[in-house]
């Protein structure tokens, strides 16, 4: 089978798969433009798309502001100033909300007006990167949510023209192979939006993997990685307290594998080509479930990173992969 790449003819279909930017504006970028750089066919991004804090910047009567952001203190004379104060903060996927003293205060003190102004901050950054794709995109887009986004995600990916949001649907990647979706995981100690016990879990992947025409042939894109597979490995937290908080034993951390046994049940059970997976940013790695090529391109969205995988797909197979950073 030949491919028809965009700018290139390949003899095997190329995907760019991230997961994990969390708001983050650089990585968005650069996973847009990923497909040109990389020669990809086709790019997947596997969930956790929205940002997970809010920075507040008080507005002073003299036309200054001022911010506390990762640690430090800071001042800015003017709105120039403050344009290039949003842009460290866009970088590492943070929104900044701009107000008085008093008005912070009082929002301090309502959840309920904070969540929305949240809320509305992420769905304002959506829009901006779906005009950013539209404009941009050369070649097909998946974007799941993940297990840390609200259901309005969806809604919104929904009216880009060129982003396909792939979660309750066969897609095909090329003539070849289909892929499947899903964004949730297990439970988490944060008690994530899309956190289902593995009992629900195991369910829904049944449903799915039920639609395709050719399971053997497919990719399964699903955020959470199967348990025990080094693709899993975190700090254990202790979730008696809130926020948890790292477990230690003799001294130093508790190192567990977080994935899903229903994930590894499916993996074992229908052995696609590939498996595309994130949730535990600090895992980059890969591993073989029996025939399956299973990775984990990790994240570092807080830097501005792009922690991506090419994996080259032939007829029957995953050729080859290459973990990438940009």
């Amino acid at each position: 089978m030949i491919s028809k790449g965009y700018g290139t003819r390949l003899a095997f279909t190329r995907i760019l798969f991230v997961s994990d930017v969390h708001g983050s504006d650089t990585v968005w970028k650069k996973f847009i433009q990923g497909a040109n750089f990389y020669k990809a066919n086709v790019i997947v991004m596997g969930g956790d798309v929205t940002g997970k804090a809010v920075v507040s910047v008080i507005s002073n009567p003299d036309g200054s502001y001022q911010a506390d952001f990762q640690g430090q203190a800071h001042g800015m004379k003017n709105k120039e100033e403050l344009a290039r104060f949003e842009e460290i903060v866009r970088r590492t996927g943070s929104y900044i909300y701009v107000a008085s003293t008093d008005e912070l205060q009082t929002l301090a003190e309502n959840k309920t007006e904070s969540d929305r102004i949240f809320k509305e901050l992420t769905r304002m950054r959506l829009r901006e990167w779906i005009e950013y794709a539209d404009a941009n995109a050369t070649c097909p887009i998946f974007v799941n949510a993940g297990n840390d986004d609200e259901s309005f995600v969806d809604e919104e990916l929904a009216q880009s023209k060129k982003i396909v949001q792939p979660e309750d649907k066969v897609v095909m990647l090329d003539s070849k192979h289909e892929m499947i979706s899903a964004g949730f995981a297990n439970i988490t100690p944060w008690k994530c939006p899309r956190d289902l016990t593995e009992e629900d879990i195991a369910n829904r992947l049944e449903k799915k993997i039920s639609m395709l025409s050719d399971v053997k042939n497919s990719v399964f894109n699903f955020h959470c990685p199967p348990v025990d597979s080094g693709l899993d490995t975190c700090v254990k937290l202790d979730d008696s307290v809130f926020p948890p908080k790292p477990m230690m034993d003799g001294g130093g951390l508790v190192f567990f594998g977080a994935g899903s046994t229903a994930v590894r049940g499916a993996i074992e059970k229908y052995q696609p080509i590939a498996g595309l997976h994130g949730h535990i940013h600090e895992s980059r790695n890969v591993a073989k479930i029996g025939r399956t090529v299973c990775l984990n391109p990790g994240s570092e969205y807080g830097e501005g990173i792009l922690r991506g995988a090419l994996v080259n797909l032939d007829e029957k197979a995953c050729k080859s992969y290459q973990f990438v950073s940009a």
